[in-house]
């Protein structure tokens, strides 16, 4: 079946608001979702991997430990679509008064749809590498303003992004920056020096290696205008199978439930 980003916006929303999401987190958690269905990164299918685990309880972000340039914050569990909004805006805030900054997340759930957030930040005229694990490669996205879209590439190992973020951030010896070794970190990192990015990501995308899988900005795109012209294909049966969750998920209607966007005035 094909819908529009709008029907797309809407079901993702209820969805989130019948987990007990706050109307804001939910609002930004369905246009993650919705946005990465039409980057073609199977937004939906992300949301009912992770719907089982996600959290409602959204409590103020713990920062752990915090430098120049570095922030460390405890994810609190929390998926990477519903945080990576916050996170981003960290990293944009810090970046008003320095070149370069980092927000490196523990305990969370990153995946694909962090793309979402790699754009926010370009569109606020800076550019940014997201860095994050899965099981089997590590993966980056890659954003700048200069580009509509990012760039995302997975490979075995990243480690010499790792040490040009370093090199950019000034940090040395044991304050350098590692790449994820687990699949619930991630790193966000912002920087002025637009140049750069845009050299990496010209480097990657004029280069034909097979150790890799890269989505150029080029591909993004095509998906992007494709599925805003003739809307974006789903599953049916996924579509209603999140529906149905989202239904045994709600949660009890009660004053404090009402005031969160949730219970049966959802």
């Amino acid at each position: 079946m094909r819908v529009s980003h709008l029907e797309l916006y809407t079901h993702c929303k209820k969805i989130f608001q019948a987990c007990g999401v706050p109307y804001g987190y939910a609002e930004e958690g369905a246009e993650t979702v919705a946005n990465a269905e039409f980057l073609g990164l199977y937004g939906l299918q992300q949301l009912s991997d992770e719907l089982p685990n996600l959290q409602s309880e959204f409590e103020e972000l713990e920062i752990l430990k915090e430098s120049d340039r570095v922030t460390v914050i405890d994810g609190g569990k929390q998926s990477g679509m519903l945080l990576g909004k916050a996170c981003a805006d960290y990293v944009i805030a810090r970046l008003q008064d320095q070149p370069s900054a980092a927000v490196c997340v523990r305990d969370a759930r990153p995946s694909r749809v962090l793309v979402q957030q790699a754009m926010y930040i370009s569109r606020k005229g800076l550019g940014s590498i997201i860095v994050y694990k899965k099981p089997s490669h590590s993966s980056l996205i890659i954003s700048s303003p200069n580009s509509s879209f990012p760039i995302m590439i997975h490979k075995r190992d990243n480690e010499d992004i790792m040490e040009g973020i370093n090199e950019e951030l000034g940090l040395t010896g044991d304050d350098k920056l590692k790449l994820p070794a687990v699949t619930t970190r991630f790193c966000i990192f912002g920087t002025t020096n637009i140049e750069k990015v845009d050299e990496l990501m010209d480097t990657f995308q004029d280069t034909i290696d097979t150790s890799y899988i890269l989505t150029t900005t080029d591909d993004f795109e095509q998906r992007w205008e494709s599925s805003w012209q003739f809307g974006t294909e789903v599953s049916r049966e996924l579509w209603i199978d999140l529906n149905e969750i989202g239904k045994r998920m709600l949660v009890e209607s009660t004053d404090q439930s009402r005031e969160r966007g949730a219970g049966e005035m959802a």
